[in-house]
Parts: C-alpha cells; structure tokens; sequence
C-alpha cells in the first residue's frame, strides 16, 4: 500500500512538473514574441518615423563624401594647401565662403577656414552660419527648429538659449524640417566647422536669410550686432558669387576686349570692394545698377550693417583671401559660378 502511495505522488509530481515546464515554455515564448515585436516596433520608427527635432545631412554622399575618413582627408588637403598671410590677428569676428558641391567651391572655402584653424578659439563659440533660402520663398529671416544637426565628422546641438533670444524679437520665423533639409547653404559649411573649430567647440545658430529688403537688411544687422560685439562669437556668410550663364538667366558683359570670363571678375571684384570697404550704400548701388546674381547678398548686407552697428566697427577690416570660377567661360554658351572666401579680424 506504501509503494502504491509512493507512485501516486511520484507520478502526481511528474504531473505538475511537466505542467510548470509547459507553463515557463509558454511565457518563454511569450517573452520572444514581446521582444520581436519591440524590436520591429524600433525598426518601424526607424524606417517611417523620422527624427523631427534632428536636421540629417541630405547633401551627403552627393556633394560631399559620407565617409568620414574620405572626408577628412579632402577637408585636410584643402587646408594645407590655403594660405594664412595676415599675421598678429587678435580675433576672427566672421568669415564669407561659398557652398556649392566641396569638388568645386571647397578649394576656395579651405582659404577662409585655414584662418580658423591657424587661429583656434580659447573658448567655446557661438556660431551664426547665415544663408540664403535657394528654395523657399519668405520675406523675413528663419531660425532652425531642430535640436541637432548631423553631419558625417559627428552631430552638432543648437544653440537653443541664443534662438529664443532672438524669437523674443519678433522679427523671425522658424523654419520646419522639411525647408531646412532641402536647404544646402548651411549644410556646405558644418563640416569645415568641425574640422577647424572642434564639435566640442561649437554653439550653432543656423540662420535662412530670405528675399528681404535694405530696410530689413539693416534692422537684422541691429540685431546681430551686439553678438558681433562680444568675444565668443563667430558669423560665417555663406554664399557663391556671380552666377554666369543661360541657365541663370544672367549673361552679364560689357564692350571691353577681354574674355567673359575675365569681365566677370571684374564685376565680382567690384562687390567684393565694397564689402571690403562695408559701404553699405555702395554695395546696394552695385547689386541695382549690375543685377549681379550674389545669391547670399542679403545675408553679406546683414553682416556689414552688424558691423557697422557694432561698438567695434572701426577695429574689424574684411579682406578677400581667395577667388575662383567653376569653370572659364569664352562662349554664350558655356556657364559658371564664382567662389570667394573672406575673412574679417580684428588686428594687434
């Protein structure tokens, strides 16, 4: 009777083993269902569901290289290769650059920026990078929505206290995503930024400057002026120069007996004078009676009337350092943009 008993309990055990191992299969089982779900959840918002606070960089892999190694190695060359000739610079308050696709303006943009890395900063920057809206039509200046920029050299924050200073104004929209992720005016220059500046060093303000007038022109550069005042801070303008050609509906020329291409640097070194010199009036003279196609002109006008504001404008001096043409143009036919690199310091 005990052996029978014994038996009972050892196969009633058996029972609810095997039932417990069944039970702990299941949950096993509903636990990897959990996971891959979650996991294909993550996929999902990966794939369809984009980051809207993050700017990615949608010019990579087609005007520059994606490839941070490959990148670097260009961004290097282009800088060994540009000059720094002005020597006892004290500080760097803005620099012009074009950006156009690295291939063709980087060799020139490298100019202003050998002048950032040969005179690194002591502290971190606030950094306005000012371009003109290819795409988008507004009558006023717009400040990013985003938190982040990407980039293939690393990611770079927004200054978010500097843009709600500048919200409270009430002279600026904000941009959306989709407006800044077309633009390629900012983008062209973050690179360049991070190369010479350090990420770890960079407050970025990334500012698109639309289709507005002198008057607008100068209560921006009011604006900005007290940021030019201030040692932590660094403008960058970005834009090409003349754009020659059918294609831009701008063919440019004059009676002298040169080649085309040579009558447009001359119209080119015109404008740039008058930047040299911050004529405001003159240059607005210049852009009328030329029609020249300058595409950042308003954001360059937002820089010289900063300048002119600033309690330090009779120390800053801007010098053109470098001048080039994507291609010669001889013929009616043939096309061209013109690249130009600047910087404005202050000396010794």
């Amino acid at each position: 009777m005990s052996q029978q008993i014994q038996q009972t309990l050892s196969s009633k055990a058996s029972q609810e083993q095997s039932q417990a191992d069944k039970e702990e299969s299941k949950q096993t089982q509903v636990e990897n269902q959990q996971k891959k779900t979650s996991t294909q959840e993550q996929n999902y918002d990966q794939i369809f569901c984009p980051k809207l606070d993050v700017r990615e960089p949608t010019y990579q892999g087609l005007w520059y290289s994606s490839q941070d190694y490959e990148l670097n190695i260009q961004l290097n060359v282009w800088l060994d290769m540009a000059k720094c000739d002005i020597t006892s610079i004290k500080s760097i308050k803005a620099i012009i650059a074009p950006h156009a696709g690295f291939s063709f303006s980087g060799p020139t943009a490298a100019w202003a920026y050998r002048y950032l890395k040969q005179n690194p900063p002591t502290q971190k920057l606030r950094v306005f990078v000012l371009g003109p809206f290819h795409y988008i039509f507004i009558r006023s200046c717009a400040l990013s929505g985003m938190k982040t920029y990407e980039t293939p050299l690393g990611n770079i924050e927004i200054d978010q206290e500097t843009i709600q200073q500048l919200l409270k104004e009430g002279s600026f929209e904000v941009s959306d995503k989709d407006a800044e992720e077309e633009e390629h005016s900012i983008e062209m220059q973050l690179c360049f930024l991070i190369k010479t500046l350090g990420l770890e060093n960079i407050k970025l303000i990334p500012v698109m400057v639309g289709s507005i007038d002198s008057t607008q022109e100068e209560k921006y550069g009011k604006l900005f002026s007290k940021y030019i005042n201030q040692e932590d801070t660094l403008f960058v303008i970005s834009t090409d120069f003349c754009h020659w050609g059918q294609k831009f509906k701008y063919t440019y020329s004059t009676k002298e007996d040169c080649e085309i291409y040579e009558q447009i640097e001359k119209l080119d070194q015109k404008g740039m004078e008058h930047i040299e010199m911050n004529d405001i009036d003159a240059f607005q003279q210049y852009i009328r009676e030329t029609e020249n196609n300058i595409c950042g002109r308003h954001a360059i006008s937002i820089l010289m009337n900063a300048i002119a504001k600033s309690k330090i404008s009779n120390q800053i001096d801007t010098k053109f350092i470098r001048y080039s043409q994507s291609s010669l143009v001889r013929d009616k036919n043939d096309s061209s943009v013109s690249y130009a690199a600047a910087v404005s310091i202050i000396t010794e």
